[in-house]
């Protein structure tokens, strides 16, 4: 089944396309999905390969936003990157989305990227994803307000 995926703060209130080219998933299950994506030229960290930054943001993103698609509301805690071999730039990628188990309000999730229709791993990822509470972004403006008037006087 195809649908469309929410999309991260950001690229919504632009009202355009994912940033990291991930704009569609297939639900192959309750605990995993496919998307597909390409990794924009503007991503360019070497000749014709994406940025390693690109790859792990790709991740995060597409990782976090699928627990957000089968209604749960994260943050990431951790994420581990494995690069294996480089991500050509502008050229049909998936990345394979698997949540892994979860404790409480800790979600592991894993996901692998390929070039499209390929079995060779460009790099891999494990990550855990917390479910927030209610208040989380209330804390954080909480303490930056307080950061910033400590900076003031």
């Amino acid at each position: 089944m195809l649908n469309r995926v929410a999309l991260c703060r950001a690229c919504d209130a632009r009202g355009s396309l994912c940033r990291f080219g991930a704009d569609e998933i297939v639900a192959l299950g309750p605990t995993e999905a496919l998307v597909s994506l390409r990794c924009p030229e503007t991503f360019e960290g070497g000749p014709q390969v994406a940025h390693g930054g690109w790859t792990a943001a790709a991740f995060d993103d597409v990782m976090g936003r699928f627990l957000t698609h089968t209604g749960r509301r994260t943050v990431t805690a951790t994420l581990t990157i494995s690069y294996k071999a480089p991500v050509p730039v502008e050229t049909p990628l998936e990345l394979k989305v698997r949540i892994q188990s979860n404790e409480g309000r800790r979600w592991t999730v894993t996901g692998e990227l390929r070039l499209q229709g390929d079995d060779l791993e460009l790099a891999t990822a494990e990550g855990v994803w917390i479910e927030r509470r209610p208040d989380h972004f209330d804390r954080h403006e909480h303490r930056l307000a307080e950061y910033r008037r400590s900076q003031i006087g």
